[in-house]
């Protein structure tokens, strides 16, 4: 009787584990899924204002970006980086299309201004929270937007 309550207790803790490995990979962070921002779409800011914002091929702005990443879209997030956050940032980053320690750090800085978590990496909760370079194609006048 007892190797068989040993059997069935050790059966429930392979269960359990099971599905809690299987648990973790269903619930990882949407962010982890989120493909990377390749290029930039314009978005509206309104009142005619438009921002360049990182996006994906397919124009959707749910992408991440960090370091090791380059391109157009990481240009469009240093412009406002550089614009819109403060002077440090202003100072300190440069629009060169490269994710360096630099942006990164302006990235931390800016989540942690704008109350997202800080991990350096952007994605849909800073896009979402922080100002945008935005272009007024109405009457001129240029400001940063969120």
């Amino acid at each position: 009787m007892n190797v068989r309550k040993k059997l069935i207790g050790a059966a429930s803790v392979l269960a359990v584990s099971a599905g809690l490995l299987g648990a973790g990979i269903v619930t990882a962070p949407a962010a982890h899924a989120a493909s990377t921002c390749t290029t930039a779409v314009l978005t509206n800011m309104g009142s005619h204002y438009y921002a360049n914002q990182p996006s994906t091929n397919s124009w959707s702005t749910n992408c991440l970006l960090s370091q090791g990443n380059q391109g157009y879209a990481v240009e469009a997030l240093q412009r406002s980086l550089k614009r819109c956050v403060n002077s440090w940032t202003q100072n300190n980053v440069v629009v060169d299309g490269i994710y360096g320690p630099k942006t990164a750090q302006a990235v931390r800085y800016a989540q942690a201004k704008y109350g997202v978590a800080v991990d350096g990496v952007y994605g849909p909760n800073t896009r979402d929270a922080m100002r945008w370079w935005s272009e007024n194609f109405g009457s001129g006048g240029d400001a940063c937007r969120s």
